[in-house]
Parts: C-alpha cells; structure tokens; sequence
C-alpha cells in the first residue's frame, strides 16, 4: 500500500475516479478504477503510448480497489479553453491539430495498431506552455480486437463506433478527429444530423485547405474517408510547411475540389492559415 502525503480528487466518472496526490514534492494522478480489466487494459495502453501526447505511465497496484499512477498533467480542460476563447485562431488550431494527429497516428503504426475510440476536447488537457496532452486511454483497443466492444461519445466518435462495432477502423479515429478540430476552430461542436462538417458555414474566410481536410475527415462513409491519422498528419505537415507560392497553389486545388463538392457553387477566396 502506497502512502501519499496529500490526495485531492479532481475528476469522477461513471467507471473511475482521478485523484491528484503527492509525494515527496512530486505530484502524480491517481486513477482508481472498480473493474480490474478495465485498469489492466489502460494500463496496457498506457504503457505503449510512450509519445508526448500521453501522460507517463509510473505503476498499477490494487488496494481495496484497482489503481494507476501516472504523470499529473498540469492545466485546464481544453473543452472549457475552447468555450472561453470561442474557438482558436487557424494557426494556432494547426499546431494543436499537428501534435494530435502526430500522437494519434503513433498509436495506429505501433504494434497492433492502437485505435484511441474516444477523442474529443474533454479529454485534452491545455497546459500552461501552450501544449496539448491527452489523458484518458480507457476506451484504447487494438484493430484486431475493435469488434468485440462499442466504445465512444455520440456526437463526437464515428458512426460506425456507435451502431456497428464491427466496421471499427483507423478511420474511425479520423473522423473524431476531423470533428475535434472543427470544435477548436469554430468553438462549437458539429452538429450530428448534419451530413456535412463545414467550418465554412460558420465563417467563409476559413482555409480551403482545412475545409476540405475536415470534411474528408468528417464522411459519414469510411470508403470515402481519409483512412488513417498518418494520412492526415501527411496532409496537415505539407500545408504547414509550404512557402507562400506554394500555400496559394494548395488553396487553389483545394477550392478547385470544394466546387467539385459543391457541384459548381462558388467559393470564398479565405485566410491564409500561416499568418
């Protein structure tokens, strides 16, 4: 049995609490979990998600109950950031969106091949320098095992994790990823009866590039859908990364396949995103 020098419970959930506890001048979060399957396996996950992204995993160990101890990630729910601020600005939402899909994309090319099945900005932590951590592994599976459980949050995860357990992928992460980054760009959440995710009905100046990108993200079907966050990092890191020429070419094309979209409607020249 561990003894800490102080606990203060900052988080409580159907399944799990999270406690905040110190020793030694050093903090730690505190997960107590009732079902011991369910902390061995985010205690797995924890484990193989040795990136930036993900808190460091220190130790289980079982008392009256089940426990994990990781790094206390220090900072304010993005969910709420996004709220106070109304959204980011795009090349603020860039950088946000890059270290994700880096994170994200490092699960699925692990061995195994880890789908994350529950993000969203409640479950991001904006810490005090300005960079993202994400904290809850709990819904974490391997592909070959995505069919034997539903996992999710309707609204924010893919249909497919809600109502067919067996169509699971890694395009499943693409969507709630496509949906997250709309919420930090627009400072709201899609609507989920709307069959297209559009950041450009909520303000036409949005990037061509970042429209195009979310609503590929966001296809209710994953034949259509980009397949993988390695793909989306691929995209996100070349728009990023373009000199200004070549920034206008990429806007160009995108709006070129947006009209496509659109079936010949004009669309609004927008902001660059590198500014």
């Amino acid at each position: 049995m561990i003894e800490f020098d102080e606990r203060m419970l900052v988080g409580s959930g159907a399944f799990a609490n999270v406690y905040r506890v110190k020793k030694d001048d050093e903090y730690f979060a505190l997960k107590e979990i009732e079902d011991k399957s369910l902390r061995d396996r985010e205690a797995k996950f924890l484990k193989l998600a040795d990136h930036p992204l993900f808190p460091k995993y220190y130790q289980s160990f079982d008392e009256d109950t089940y426990y994990i101890l990781r790094e206390y990630v220090w900072g304010e729910n993005f969910a709420d950031c996004i709220a106070r601020r109304g959204g980011f600005t795009q090349p603020e939402c860039m950088r946000f969106a890059i270290a994700v899909a880096d994170g994200i994309s490092f699960l699925q090319q692990s061995d195994g091949n880890i789908l994350f099945r529950d993000l969203k900005a409640e479950n991001l932590i904006l810490q005090p320098d300005g960079s993202l951590r994400l904290c809850d592994l709990g819904a974490a599976c391997f592909l070959s095992e995505a069919h034997l459980s539903m996992a999710g949050t309707k609204g924010d995860s893919a249909p497919e994790q809600i109502m067919d357990p067996g169509g699971q992928g890694m395009y499943s992460d693409v969507y709630a990823f496509g949906k997250l980054f709309y919420h930090m760009l627009t400072g709201q959440k899609a609507d989920p009866d709307d069959d297209i995710v559009s950041i450009r009905a909520i303000d036409p100046g949005f990037s061509a590039c970042l429209e195009l990108l979310i609503r590929q993200c966001c296809a209710y079907d994953p034949v259509t859908r980009i397949p993988d966050m390695y793909s989306v990092l691929s995209r996100l890191t070349e728009i990023a990364t373009q000199t200004p020429r070549g920034y206008r070419k990429l806007e160009k094309k995108a709006e070129r396949e947006l009209r496509e979209l659109e079936n010949g409607q004009q669309v609004t020249v927008s902001r660059n995103v590198q500014s």
